[in-house]
């Protein structure tokens, strides 16, 4: 069961509007602990002193856009968990971004402005996929015949 207050978010999106909007609505949510940054830089200092549970990615942003942070935190450079749930937020949800953020191996994109509604929503996909893959992790841990099975 996920359980919105024992969730720690982080928002990285250089406009001020739109992370403060980002930030109340997760708030809204009911997520108390959302940490906010201008840049992908911040973002990696925030996720490698942190327990982030997931991150909502502004797509455009300057120096390190969404596209070169996925692949920092993808290639463990960002001292979270590589698989570390990741929201794409954009004003410009062209063929062009969907299929680069698909080829990312990312499947939650919100378009902005971001609705709170559709934000729960994408956080509870995003969160329930991690569950599915610790439960997984748990049931072959449990039983070692089965683990034995998928290594042969």
């Amino acid at each position: 069961m996920i359980i919105p207050s024992q969730l720690h978010a982080l928002v990285v999106e250089d406009n001020d509007f739109a992370r403060a909007l980002a930030v109340e609505s997760l708030q809204q949510l009911g997520i108390k602990s959302v940490f906010d940054v201008a840049d992908a830089v911040a973002g990696i200092e925030i996720t490698k002193r942190e327990k982030i549970d997931f991150i909502l990615l502004d797509w455009y942003m300057s120096e390190i856009n969404g596209a070169g942070f996925v692949r920092l935190v993808r290639e463990g450079f960002a001292g979270c968990a590589p698989n570390i749930p990741i929201i794409i937020c954009t004003a410009y949800a062209t063929r062009e971004n969907t299929a680069r953020i698909r080829e990312l191996g990312l499947k939650e994109i919100l378009i902005k402005p971001i609705d709170t509604k559709r934000l729960g929503t994408a956080v509870s996909i995003a969160i329930s996929s991690i569950l599915s893959l610790v439960r997984a992790d748990e049931v072959m841990e449990d039983t070692p015949d089965q683990q034995e099975q998928f290594l042969l």
